[in-house]
């Protein structure tokens, strides 16, 4: 939100420069994100006023004008046919520099000496009108400089204002803020509505069909209406707060949207069909175009502005563009009204249109605010002598406004805030706050806030207010005092903390991930149409279809955090992310949450080196990892190869954890990395981190070192191809556990000395006894179990 400085100061005498009030305004709580000053190239450019004009004696086209600095007399030959007697003009002095560059010098024209020029708009870069010199308000004084009589001298105070404070998004809500902050009294400005002809209610019939939606609506009806550009002063305030210029109409309404923070809209009259208004939500199958020319398909339960026959305006976003106020506009209806947040952020979100005034029916207009505002537009388009108000106004309500009354206790709030506030110190800073305070015995005070102040509901709100006004800089700081109890800790917490620090350790990084996913993403991951993975609990408010459904597997978020690396030029990345899926219910009952943990690999398996060569991340590295964490467990890991989603065809598998499913580990379709960006290959696997927990916080067991001299024997055999290698291991490690100490594949090989459908294994053995030196007819016994279990297990001896 974007506020004047010198805008503020018409409301509120501010002494203090831009970045002390801003220091202010943040210590409050309503944080200045940015000072910015604009100051215009003008120098020695001041207000002249013309004295006489007189045609030039030597040329048709030009006259002379006699004009006053303010301390002298000049004599400027002139071009512009628009200039008279009396008019106050920018006047730019021999030495002045304009923007453009060029120096203003002293010049003879066909005989006749001129001291300076009479300048335009354009010319001063401050507009496109070059047709005549620029026109200044009458009561301009000459000799001023022209930057300061037009506050071109600006300075721009760029607010982050929070969801929950709408009544900080104008100038006015900020310079209450400032007042009370200050302990300056607020003056608003005050006008008058000249209101002529037939009273407003003559012209056209206003009905409210959903009061839920709709609890108030106002109009006025403005005759002999002229649509034109907006005088300099206009056009110069909204340029400076971001807003940009149509039309004298459309710019009030701007206007009184930046300063009082109530949308308005206006309709051309003369395109509403019937002479009726209908505030209504839509019917099956309508359309509207709006303003910035797209054609909207509209839902039942949107809200509408509808005339008798169709939609007019999606009520409290945009207008329609139908009618919408021209040039050939004669008759307009300014509408002014209270629209339900929830119903325009559910609209806005649905039609993906968002708007100025969207941006503040989504948070809460103020209900009281409503005619002030279409009060304060009818008279500056009557003072602009851009339409002439009719009589009276249109008010429509459904509902009416019931105050809050919130009681505050004393004591609860020095409490809190560890202070020794008295009640009447309490009074007077809610007070200054546009509040009524009254009080209820000695300690409790019922507080009714204003209609602007939809954020204040509870005794905690109130006590928030007591700490801004009073400020947090000079309440105290006081530490929390409390007694922890001892416990032992939530072990899958611990168990959490273990993992990321284990993988940490091996090289990874950890990604925190957003828990949704959209249509779109699931097509990119080429998961079927008949995928259980599709099968999404849809959010009923999602920020966009992005992120429409929460996450059935963590695959999405981490593809999308792996391409965010890749377009930022880091290729070799490994991942893990501990989070949440979801699966909806049979029942149609909150969805199943469950934990998993991912690991992604792209590019190399680890860091580069100039030394050795670095492979590329494959199946096995991300299995090892897994193998590594579970070490201190009994678990046997295996793969039984699987086709799965998303991955590349015979490179994928489900993990076994004793021999059942744990989770799964494959390589990414390369067409699915193509449509995330990637051009490395991504290893990924997504596992239950429940038996991670375990094996990392189990007891660690110690063993002296071996006293007695181990045993390697290899042996070589061939086995069916769909045979896991480590179900081998186990048969070995099973056939004579007290010997055998490790079992170690070291070789996997095919070829023609192979017989089709099998493979060969070479398996390293060491074999130890804890109490003596192995015998020859030890080794060859143990070594004849394992031969027979390996040939009871379909393994063949080489």
């Amino acid at each position: 939100m974007k506020i004047s400085f010198n805008w503020l100061k018409e409301y509120v005498d501010c002494p203090l420069s831009p970045e002390d009030l801003a220091d202010r305004l943040t210590m409050s709580g309503l944080e200045v994100e940015a000072v910015t000053r604009l100051a215009p190239v003008l120098k020695g450019i001041v207000v002249g006023r013309v004295l006489r004009v007189e045609p030039h004696p030597s040329a048709d086209r030009l006259s002379v004008c006699r004009v006053s600095d303010g301390t002298r007399e000049l004599g400027i030959v002139c071009g512009a046919k628009n200039v008279k007697a009396g008019d106050v003009a920018p006047l730019a002095r021999v030495g002045a520099e304009l923007p453009n560059g060029t120096t203003v010098r002293r010049a003879t024209l066909r005989g006749i000496v001129s001291e300076g020029m009479l300048c335009s708009e354009r010319e001063l870069e401050l507009g496109e009108d070059a047709q005549g010199i620029m026109i200044l308000p009458s009561h301009s004084t000459p000799g001023r400089e022209l930057a300061e009589a037009l506050q071109l001298n600006e300075c721009i105070l760029d607010l982050n204002v929070s969801p929950n404070r709408p009544d900080c998004l104008s100038v006015i809500g900020v310079a209450r803020e400032t007042a009370a902050i200050l302990k300056k009294p607020l003056v608003l400005p005050r006008y008058r509505v000249k209101e002529k002809g037939a009273r407003s209610a003559s012209h056209v019939r206003v009905s409210i069909e959903d009061g839920e939606l709709c609890p108030r609506y106002c109009v006025r009806v403005v005759k002999n209406v002229t649509v034109g550009p907006s005088p300099f002063w206009l056009r110069n305030r909204l340029g400076a707060v971001g807003v940009r210029t149509i039309n004298m109409i459309v710019d009030v309404t701007n206007y009184v949207l930046m300063e009082c923070g109530q949308p308005l809209h206006a309709f051309d009259l003369q395109k509403i069909q019937g002479g009726c208004i209908v505030v209504r939500q839509a019917r099956r199958g309508e359309k509207i175009t709006t303003i910035d020319g797209r054609e909207r398909q509209l839902d039942e339960g949107m809200l509408v502005i509808a005339d008798s026959k169709a939609p007019l305006a999606v009520a409290g976003i945009m207008g329609g563009l139908h009618s919408e106020v021209g040039k050939e506009t004669r008759e307009i209806l300014l509408e002014s009204a209270y629209f339900k947040p929830q119903s325009v952020r559910r609209t806005s979100q649905s039609l993906n249109c968002s708007s100025e005034s969207s941006y503040r029916f989504e948070r809460g207009v103020d209900y009281h605010g409503l005619l002030p505002a279409l009060n304060r537009a009818a008279h500056l388009i009557s003072a602009l002598g851009a339409g002439e108000p009719c009589t009276g106004v249109i008010d429509r309500r459904s509902a009416a406004w019931r105050a809050k009354k919130v009681a505050l206790r004393i004591p609860r709030l020095n409490a809190v805030l560890g202070t020794r506030l008295s009640r009447r110190r309490v009074k007077a800073h809610l007070e200054r706050l546009g509040m009524a305070v009254r009080e209820r015995g000695k300690e409790v005070a019922e507080v009714s806030p204003p209609s602007r102040r939809v954020d204040l509901r509870r005794e905690i709100d109130m006590i928030e207010e007591v700490a801004r006004m009073e400020g947090y800089d000079r309440i105290s700081a006081v530490p929390p005092v409390g007694v922890v109890p001892a416990g032992a800790g939530d072990p899958r917490a611990t168990g959490r903390e273990k993992v990321r620090g284990v993988l940490c350790a091996l090289g990874f990084s950890e990604a925190i991930c957003l828990s949704f996913m959209g249509l779109a993403e699931m097509d990119r991951l080429m998961w079927p149409k008949d995928e259980p993975l599709r099968h999404g609990v849809r959010l009923r408010n999602p920020v966009s279809e992005e992120f429409a459904y929460l996450r059935t597997g963590m695959l999405p978020p981490v593809m999308r955090c792996l391409s965010l690396n890749a377009s930022r030029g880091n290729s070799d990345v490994r991942l893990f992310e501990l989070g949440t899926v979801f699966s909806p219910r049979a029942d149609g009952g909150p969805p199943v949450e469950g934990e998993k943990l991912a690991l992604a690999v792209m590019g190399l398996s680890g860091i580069r080196s100039w030394c050795a060569r670095v492979p590329e991340a494959d199946f096995f590295q991300l299995k090892g990892v897994l193998e590594n964490m579970l070490a201190g467990s009994d678990a046997e890991i295996s793969a039984a190869r699987a086709p799965l989603p998303s991955c590349h065809p015979g490179r994928s598998a489900v993990l076994l954890r004793n021999g059942l499913p744990w989770g799964w580990i494959g390589e990414i379709h390369p067409r699915v990395a193509e449509a995330y960006g990637i051009k490395a290959p991504v290893i990924f696997a997504e596992v239950d981190p429940a038996p991670l927990y375990t094996a990392l916080l189990g007891e660690r067991q110690y063993h002296p070192l071996p006293r007695f001299p181990a045993v390697k024997r290899d042996i070589a055999l061939t086995a069916d191809e769909h045979v896991e290698a480590a179900r081998v291991i186990a048969t070995v490690r099973r056939a004579e556990p007290e010997l055998i100490e490790a079992v170690e594949l070291f070789d996997l090989f095919r070829g023609h000395q192979i017989p089709p459908g099998k493979k060969g294994l070479a398996i390293s053995i060491t074999l130890r006894a804890q109490e003596s030196t192995l015998r020859e007819e030890e080794i060859e016994a143990a070594m004849k179990k394992i031969r027979e279990a390996l040939s009871r297990a379909g393994c063949e001896m080489r």
